[in-house]
């Protein structure tokens, strides 16, 4: 099994979490049902695997680690 270096701190994942939750609302809720529809889902699950595994690629493409950053926010 391949294993990722968590590099999101807790208010990132969080943050990710709940922006998954209100788009998946929006598009079962809403008049969403197309191809926008489509897209905004696969967006929001994207959104909750990294927020729940706490792995972005697009900070590891970066080459970005956030995870020391939770001193910020005490």
């Amino acid at each position: 099994m391949i294993r990722q270096k968590r590099n999101m701190n807790i208010m990132d994942r969080v943050t990710r979490f709940v922006i998954s939750l209100v788009l998946l609302g929006i598009v079962i809720f809403g008049p969403l049902w197309n191809l926008l529809g489509f897209f905004i889902v696969l967006l929001s699950v994207l959104f909750l695997i990294a927020g729940i595994t706490g792995f972005c690629p697009f900070y590891k493409s970066i080459n970005v680690d956030f995870t020391k950053s939770d001193e910020y926010f005490k």
